[in-house]
């Protein structure tokens, strides 16, 4: 152990998506050989927290947890499939529907961390080299996808930096307020933001 560890907080769609998800990589896979990502669990990435020291992580856990009951449960949609150009490399991905409540829910989310803007979405095949993005772009854009999903925890997942298994491993699944409605808060957010109110003393979680 080498007294620091890597940390990725994602979110995790329904178990439909991962199967759904994981026919697609193998289908990729079929069409364009291995890629980055091919076996890798579906999910939405929040933020990664590389080279930490657990005992570091360990202190924010109570303030995040509380912080994390100003959620509810996230409800939203997945509607075809998109992509990101990296110009030496493309991503393909489900796209995550962008309507007024989740776009409040995820700009929400995001004032807990640091970091700036992203788009929510759940990686298909990643650092495909325009040849394979070529190749299998149009074997996904035919495929038809909408579902309604439900999210209702924040997953902290970790490994250690130098192992012989480095593979990422759960260590705290965060539970959203199930009390609370994705739409009510919505339109509680959309009444602040007319009202002009104060802004927020939320403390960002960067351990920078």
């Amino acid at each position: 152990m080498t007294g620091y560890q890597d940390y990725l907080i994602v979110l995790s769609p329904p178990d439909s998506v991962c199967r759904r998800i994981k026919r697609l990589n193998e289908d990729s896979a079929a069409i364009v050989g291995d890629f980055d990502s091919r076996h890798a669990k579906a999910h939405i990435t929040v933020q990664q927290w590389p080279r930490k020291k657990p005992l570091w992580i360990d202190s924010l856990m109570p303030k995040l947890e509380r912080e994390l009951l100003s959620l509810p449960p996230l409800t939203c949609n997945i509607n075809g499939f998109d992509f990101f150009n990296h110009s030496e490399t493309a991503t393909i991905y489900a796209s995550v529907e962008q309507d007024a409540a989740t776009i409040a829910w995820f700009k929400h989310l995001k004032r807990f961390f640091s970091g700036g803007s992203f788009v929510p979405h759940i990686t298909v095949a990643r650092g495909l080299s325009p040849a394979a993005f070529k190749k299998l772009w149009p074997y996904i854009s035919r495929q038809e996808w909408q579902e309604s999903i439900r999210i209702d925890k924040l997953t902290i997942l970790r490994r250690e930096m130098i192992a012989h298994d480095a593979s990422f491993k759960i260590y705290k699944e965060i539970p959203f307020n199930r009390r609370l409605d994705i739409k009510t808060f919505a339109k509680n957010k959309q009444s602040a933001v007319d009202k002009a109110g104060k802004p927020s003393n939320v403390i960002q979680f960067s351990l920078f």
